[in-house]
């Protein structure tokens, strides 16, 4: 995944190059490109880089958080022409590196809302839980209660366990103690899951009838 150094250039942008280049191991760890390698490449390397990361903007979050390492006007365009037009892992990893924009508000809380609903694990949504369990509007906590009926097993139960969280009913994120009220979500029994949903929203202090009357019309995801 990327190219080799190239004979040529300064070692930094050798070192920058050599990063992009990611392994099993370094993609299941977590691993980033060499940003300080990146930070140090000037003049004709430095717009080689740019193009270089301009072309992988939609494949990978690491070439998101280059781009926005580079801190160059184009560079930050096509991070969010990837918040707005880009494949949902990349529109929420998008919404994630962009931070607290004013104006890509709109733009973040369409990603998540979006990625709540259809994203699955080691596709984006740890991300959307995580950017809804911060920033906590009024539709991407709505989006959470209907996530928490998705046909989705895991991804109900950690929607469950982030809607108990957020209404202070939880210590963390994922609460031991409430474990088995959250794992009552990985069912596809529906009259399975519209107990565990009622007892989740009795709990939170919600009304389920207005999300139990859309799972039944709309929500067949």
């Amino acid at each position: 995944m990327g190219l080799a150094s190239v004979s040529g250039r300064s070692d930094a942008f050798d070192r920058f190059m050599a990063s992009t280049n990611i392994d099993y191991e370094a993609w299941h760890d977590g691993v980033g490109y060499d940003l300080e390698a990146l930070k140090a490449v000037e003049g004709e390397d430095r717009a080689e880089a740019e193009r270089f990361l301009l072309e992988r903007a939609g494949s990978d979050w690491r070439d998101l958080e280059a781009l926005l390492a580079l801190g160059t006007r184009t560079a930050r365009a096509a991070v969010i022409e990837q918040l707005r037009t880009g494949r949902l892992e990349q529109r929420l990893q998008a919404a994630k590196y962009l931070g607290n924009d004013p104006n890509l508000e709109a733009d973040r809380e369409a990603a998540v809302v979006a990625g709540l609903g259809e994203a699955v694990f080691y596709g984006g949504l740890s991300v959307a839980l995580d950017l809804a369990t911060e920033l906590r509007t009024p539709a991407m906590v709505e989006a959470l209660f209907r996530a928490s009926l998705r046909d989705e097993g895991e991804a109900a139960v950690h929607a469950a366990a982030r809607l108990a969280f957020i209404h202070r009913k939880a210590r963390e994120a994922f609460d031991w103690e409430l474990r088995p009220l959250f794992l009552k979500f990985n069912t596809a029994d529906r009259g399975e899951r519209t107990r565990a949903f009622r007892e989740l929203c009795k709990l939170c202090g919600v009304d389920p009838g207005p999300y139990l009357r859309w799972w039944a019309t709309e929500g067949r995801t």
